[in-house]
């Protein structure tokens, strides 16, 4: 499913109107009645007697006046209250405007302070309210008068439903401008937007549906969308169930480098995570003093022990075993508790130098390219790399603040520099190529947020690699998989305490599904209009 930008979306619009002909009001018409039926089904079943819808003066107003009218001819009451007043409107707003006093629809202005006293009643005798203020078109910050109307809305505790995204929410980076109203659902139309996935954005919009208007692909395909969200469709269509005669030598050969004094659980938990992902055979290289530890949790997979420095890490002199080691494996990951010592860099420069199959990085690993950014020119091999914000913050100079406030921004940047595979994460993980292309993955919750559950991660990715999956590939189906373990542990209740541990366990069960085509859609691509 493609995702758009605010500016895409004016262009897809604008090509749609004047290029193939549909009548502006045509679309507007169509997205009123598209919100009616998710406010319907916000509503499920429960009769609704009057709805205020809140709007503002341009076309994000006009599909509020349609939504008020076809309420008002089932009998609902709509009052409607344009902020700003009604002088300004033009176009299939206005004419949607004046259907509305037609039809004896209670249209009231808010232009000063005091016409908050309306709103305000109105908003506490109301079963529901329309978001109506503010479309994807925002960039400045909501002030005044608007976030006065913004914290009205909120302060009436009832339900909302935005038209497009929340009004104050940035259509391409989920930021926040000042103020933003909180939706129980948004209806958006055509596509997605960036903002209804990216934090803290997302948190705004509640249970997301698009609106299908009329749209031809013609007109998307010409506005060259280079945003996608991840499917479940699209990664049960990448899997498949494994041959009759497939073997362990047929599934992938991973290698897995990590590990130190302190630190094992984090290779422990990558090498499991890469037994459960599917990779035939498990391979790790680590200092020999957790060896010991990795081989009594860790039975599935073989180690190589090597000498250790006085920190517990890589002793500076293992570049040549590491050499070995890397021959004949089918894909590496590297870093899961691999320190930044003086051992730990050099091991890392052996791998880097020798490794010619798909990898890859996370962890400390990212820590040493950030103190050595001449190793990234040393990467030979196609490379994922998975920061946290402040991983990338320090891989690129940036400020954690700027990462977050425009992550996909941020994680495409540095794809398109470096040539590497970027998977930002966090909350609404982002996942960037070197093409410029980015993917958006909609799995996932606050369960993940504990330690290790990033080491699985990386065992996920790098089992796929191993199995002949393209870094793109790799990286998409992995996050959606791993956020997909954390869900079903949400689903069976679980909302605080989970051990990364749970994920591995989960992890054979998911790519099953995924394989047998049994992966439940998650929204949007469950609720199309």
């Amino acid at each position: 499913m493609q995702v758009t930008t605010a500016k895409q979306m004016q262009e897809i619009d604008r090509r749609t109107i004047l290029e193939i002909g549909i009548p502006g009001r045509v679309l507007m018409e169509s997205a009123g009645r598209g919100c009616v039926a998710a406010l319907d089904g916000l509503a499920a079943g429960r009769p609704l007697s009057r709805v205020v819808v809140v709007a503002g003066r341009g076309n994000n107003g006009g599909d509020g006046f349609v939504v008020a009218r076809y309420l008002a001819e089932r009998g609902v009451e709509a009052p409607v209250f344009v902020v700003g007043g009604v002088d300004g409107i033009s176009g299939e707003a206005f004419e949607n405007l004046s259907l509305l006093e037609a039809l004896g629809v209670a249209v009231v202005e808010v232009v000063e302070g005091v016409d908050l006293t309306a709103l305000s009643r109105a908003l506490s005798h109301c079963d529901m309210v329309v978001d109506a203020l503010f479309g994807t078109g925002l960039q400045r910050e909501v002030t005044g008068l608007y976030a006065e109307v913004v914290s009205a809305v909120n302060a009436s505790n009832r339900q909302v439903l935005a038209v497009d995204i929340p009004s104050g929410v940035c259509a391409d980076t989920g930021r926040v401008l000042g103020c933003a109203v909180r939706a129980r659902a948004t209806a958006t139309f055509c596509l997605p937007k960036a903002g209804h996935f990216l934090y803290p954005g997302r948190e705004h919009c509640g249970e997301l549906s698009v609106v299908d208007i009329g749209i031809p692909q013609w007109a998307v395909d010409r506005a060259e969308v280079a945003c996608r969200l991840i499917t479940s469709r699209q990664v049960m269509g990448c899997m498949a169930p494994f041959s009759p005669h497939a073997h362990k030598g047929t599934r992938g050969h991973l290698a897995l480098m990590g590990g130190s004094s302190g630190k094992s659980g984090a290779v422990i938990l990558a090498a499991g995570a890469a037994v459960s992902g599917g990779a035939g055979l498990v391979s790790t290289a680590l200092p020999a003093c957790i060896n010991t530890a990795f081989e009594s949790r860790c039975l599935e997979a073989m180690s190589l022990p090597l000498p250790h420095g006085e920190d517990g890490s890589f002793h500076p002199g293992c570049g040549e075993a590491l050499a070995d080691f890397l021959s004949g494996k089918d894909a590496v990951a590297a870093g899961p508790g691999l320190t930044t010592s003086k051992g730990a860099l050099a091991a890392l420069a052996a791998v880097l130098d020798f490794c010619v199959v798909p990898m890859v990085l996370d962890a400390d690993a990212l820590n040493l390219l950030a103190e050595k950014p001449e190793l990234v020119r040393e990467i030979k091999a196609e490379a994922v790399i998975t920061p946290h914000p402040k991983e990338l913050a320090r891989l690129t100079g940036a400020s954690v603040h700027d990462i977050q406030a425009d992550r996909m921004g941020a994680a495409s940047a540095f794809a398109v520099q470096t040539g590497l595979h970027v998977v930002l994460k966090g909350a609404g993980t982002v996942v960037a190529h070197p093409d410029g292309s980015c993917a958006l993955n909609p799995t996932g919750n606050a369960l993940l947020a504990t330690g290790g559950t990033g080491d699985v991660l990386t065992g996920l990715i790098g089992a796929l690699l191993a199995q002949g999956f393209s870094c793109r590939e790799a990286s998409e189906m992995g996050v959606f998989l791993h956020g997909e373990a954390a869900n079903r542990l949400m689903d069976q209740g679980l909302q605080t305490g989970m051990a990364a541990s749970r994920l591995t366990e989960l992890l054979p069960g998911v790519l099953s599904d995924a394989m047998a085509g049994r992966l439940e859609p998650r929204a949007p691509e469950a609720r199309v209009i």
